[in-house]
């Protein structure tokens, strides 16, 4: 008897945090993941060996998601038959500095927008084009909290940049309806990751005090709702925000 056929999913970004869980949750759910990943080959060459240690199927694609060819090839690789069930845009495709408005140049400020939006468009429209052949496909972005307002001085480039993300997420939500295509967008507060570690355990106990649940994300609870999102138990869910962040946006205490 044939095995059956995987569901695809591309997530970028997956070799570490939040895309390293949201691979391995994919994975886990009976997905075929490609792991995305910018220069660390070696942690993305990791999360394919977890995988299939755990029986699931993976494979590593390097790609920088901001450049136009590269994401283009990307979903190519992902989708070598022009089939593509899920397209996860984790990757942290527009680096910051924390810096106050007054002292930001402009330059900064534009290049953080629009790498932000360049590090998903491509990528969109490339899955689009096989997901409205499917009639079926559903698309994730991971935003912020921080879209919402300033959780400290020096956000406003950010915090704009996924303000922006999630609006493109709403208007290509109506569009890609029709298609038989979800769309919808996980905006986490604090996450404990490998890049958040250099935060004092003061702050991050703040962080915790402060959300109704009592403690800060780990990756993977980012990942279970990435995963919700993309499974058929959301399947007349499009065009949401979901904040992941244990009640921190609801609560005033």
């Amino acid at each position: 008897m044939a095995s059956p056929v995987r569901p695809t999913a591309l997530v970028t970004g997956g070799s570490r945090g939040i895309g390293a869980a949201t691979s391995l949750r994919l994975a886990s759910a009976g997905y075929r993941v490609g792991v995305n990943y910018f220069s660390n080959r070696t942690a993305a060459d990791a999360v394919v060996a977890k995988i299939a240690a755990d029986g699931g199927s993976a494979f590593a694609v390097q790609g920088d998601v901001r450049d136009e060819a590269r994401a283009a090839h990307l979903i190519e690789q992902a989708a070598p038959d022009g089939h593509l069930d899920a397209l996860v845009c984790n990757a942290a495709a527009a680096a910051f500095t924390p810096t106050p408005v007054s002292t930001l140049p402009w330059a900064d400020f534009s290049t953080k927008l629009t790498d932000e939006l360049a590090g998903v468009y491509t990528l969109v429209q490339r899955a689009l084009a096989l997901m409205e052949q499917q009639q079926r496909g559903t698309i994730v972005f991971v935003s912020s909290t921080v879209a919402d307002g300033p959780p400290a001085p020096g956000m406003a480039a950010h915090g704009t940049a996924k303000a922006a993300l999630n609006t493109f997420a709403r208007f290509l939500a109506c569009e890609a309806g029709p298609m038989g295509v979800r769309v919808n967008v996980v905006a986490p507060g604090f996450v404990r990751t490998e890049a958040s570690a250099h935060m004092p355990q003061a702050l991050r106990q703040q962080l915790a005090d402060r959300a109704p649940l009592r403690r800060v994300a780990e990756a993977d609870d980012v990942a279970r709702a990435v995963a919700m999102l993309v499974s058929d138990d959301a399947q007349f869910v499009t065009g949401t925000v979901l904040p992941v962040d244990g009640g921190t946006t609801v609560s005033r205490m």
